[in-house]
C-alpha cells in the first residue's frame, strides 16, 4: 500500500551524520517545496544526533537560511582553528547547547511532544532508549544534548537527562524505526535507505550496524571521517545540495512530482511509458500500489551547472552561509596560515590555559553531580573486579574432591564401569 495513504499517518527519519547534517537539510528543503504533503501529514520525525537537530528544525519551522548558517558556521569555526578540532577552543557540545538556548521558541517542547522522537543511548548499559515527550524547554535541550554527545570526542563526562547518563543515540539506533514501511528514511551514507545518495561501487556487501544498513565502500568510510573531521565550507555545502538531488529523485521515482525534471538536468528524453490494455481490476491495483520508476537518473552536484534553477532559496541560504568576513578569510588564506603555525609555539599555551579555565568554570554548576558520579562508577567499577578476582581464586584454590583409597573421585562416572570401585562403597555401606 502507498504510504502516503498508510492507516495512522507516516513518519520520517533521520540518520546521525556529525558535520554532514546539512544533508538533511537538503533533503528537507526539496521535499518542503516539492511535496509539501509528506512534511504536513507526518505523523512523526525520529531522529539521531545531527539528524535530531533537523527533525525539530522541521517541527519549529525554522527557515533553510537558519538552519545552512548555523551549521556552517560551526564549521567555519573549525575551520579557523590552527588545530582544527584538537584545538583547546574547540567544544561542540557548548556551542550547540548555546545556540539551541538562544534560539528555540519557548513553546518548543509543547510543538515537540509526541511529534518529535529523540534516539539516546544509556551510558550504564549500552541500551536504546526513545524519548518522545519534554515537560520543559530545557528538558528538551539536554535530550538533544546527550544525543550529540560522542564519547571522547565531546567530552569525558556524559551529559545527565532524567537521572539517567546519555550518550549519542546513533551508537545504539542510528536510523529510528528504518524497519517500519510507513517511515521515510533519510540519511546521507550509502545503503538501503529511502533517501541517500546512491552507490557507484560494485561492491554488494552491507554491514548492518546501529539499527542502520552500510554499503561497505571507501565512499562511506570516507564520509564517516568527514562527520568528525568536518572539510571546507563549499564541501559541506555541496552535501546539502546532494540531499537536494537525492530526495527528488525519491520523489520522481514514486511519481509524486508532476514533471522529471532530473532528466532535464542530464539532457536526456525521459522513456516513454509503456501503454496497453488494462482492466478495470489492474487500474484499481495501479492506485492502491506505489509504483517505483527505476529508470530515473542518479544526477550528483557536478552535474548541476546552475542549482539556483532547482532551488532558488537554498542555493542563496548556502552562498550568504559560506561567506568569511574579512579577518576570517585572512586567517585561512595561505600566508594567514603560515604565520598562525609560525606563532603557534607562543599563542598555543596562552590559549589552552584561557579556554580550560573558561571550560572549568561553566563546568563548576554541575562539578557536584558529576564527582558523584564518577565516584559511583569507581566504585562499582572497582567491585565488579573484586568480585571477579576473588572468584577466580577459590576456583583456584579448591583442593580436588578425592577418595580415601584411589585418588580423585570422578563426579558423574557411573559405577558399574568400575567394579573395584562398586566394592568399596559396599564396604563402607556396611561398616
Amino acid at each position: 500500500m502507498n504510504f502516503l495513504e498508510a492507516e495512522g499517518g507516516w513518519s520520517l527519519s533521520f540518520a546521525g551524520a556529525g558535520y554532514l547534517g546539512l544533508y538533511h537539510v537538503g533533503a528537507t528543503q526539496c521535499l518542503r517545496e516539492r511535496a509539501p504533503r509528506i512534511l504536513q501529514g507526518a505523523r512523526r520525525f525520529y531522529g539521531s544526533s545531527a539528524g535530531a537537530l533537523n527533525a525539530l528544525g522541521i517541527i519549529c519551522g525554522m527557515s533553510t537560511d537558519f538552519c545552512c548558517s548555523n551549521l556552517l558556521d560551526m564549521v567555519k569555526q573549525v575551520d579557523r582553528l590552527s588545530l582544527g578540532i584538537f584545538h583547546p577552543a574547540y567544544g561542540p557540545i557548548e556551542h550547540i547547547k548555546k545556540q539551541l538556548q538562544d534560539t528555540l521558541p519557548e513553546n518548543c517542547h509543547i510543538l515537540a511532544s509526541q511529534r518529535l522522537g529523540v534516539s539516546l543511548t544509556r551510558c550504564f548499559d549500552g541500551k536504546n532508549y526513545m524519548v518522545t515527550d519534554f515537560a520543559t524547554r530545557d528538558e528538551l535541550i539536554q535530550a538533544l544534548v546527550c544525543s550529540l554527545y560522542f564519547p571522547f570526542y565531546c567530552g569525558t563526562i556524559p551529559p545527565e537527562f532524567r537521572g539517567e547518563r546519555y550518550i549519542d543515540g546513533a551508537l545504539s539506533n542510528n536510523l529510528p524505526f528504518s524497519d517500519s514501511s510507513t517511515t521515510i528514511t533519510v540519511s546521507p551514507f550509502h545503503g538501503t535507505v529511502d533517501i541517500c545518495p546512491q552507490s557507484n561501487s560494485g561492491s554488494l556487501y552491507e554491514l548492518t550496524a546501529f539499527n542502520a544498513s552500510f554499503q561497505i565502500s571507501t565512499r562511506n568510510f570516507f564520509q564517516g571521517f568527514l562527520c568528525l573531521f568536518p572539510p571546507k565550507p563549499e564541501v559541506v555545502a555541496d552535501f546539502c545540495r546532494q540531499g537536494y538531488l537525492d530526495a527528488l529523485r525519491f520523489l520522481e521515482r514514486r511519481g509524486l512530482t508532476k514533471e522529471p525534471v532530473l532528466w532535464s538536468l542530464v539532457s536526456k528524453e525521459p522513456p516513454a511509458l509503456m501503454e496497453g490494455t488494462r482492466s478495470a481490476d489492474q487500474d484499481q491495483d495501479q492506485r492502491l500500489s506505489l509504483t517505483i520508476r527505476w529508470d530515473i537518473p542518479n544526477v550528483i552536484v557536478k552535474d548541476v551547472p546552475n542549482f539556483e534553477l532547482l532551488s532558488s532559496e537554498l542555493e542563496a541560504a548556502l552562498k550568504k552561509a559560506c561567506k568569511r568576513d574579512f579577518w576570517a578569510r585572512v586567517q585561512c588564506s595561505v600566508p594567514g596560515r603560515a604565520l598562525t603555525y609560525l606563532l603557534l609555539p607562543c599563542t598555543l599555551p596562552f590559549e589552552y590555559v584561557y579556554f580550560r579555565s573558561r571550560r572549568l568554570l561553566l563546568w563548576l554548576p554541575e562539578m557536584p553531580a558529576d564527582l558523584c558520579w564518577m565516584q559511583g562508577l569507581l566504585k562499582s567499577t572497582a567491585l565488579e573486579v573484586y568480585s571477579m578476582i576473588k572468584t577466580q581464586l577459590l576456583r583456584l584454590g579448591s583442593p580436588p574432591v578425592t577418595s580415601a583409597d584411589s585418588g580423585p573421585l570422578q563426579l558423574g562416572a557411573d559405577p558399574s564401569e568400575n567394579p573395584s570401585l562398586n566394592l568399596r562403597l559396599a564396604d563402607r555401606a556396611m561398616g
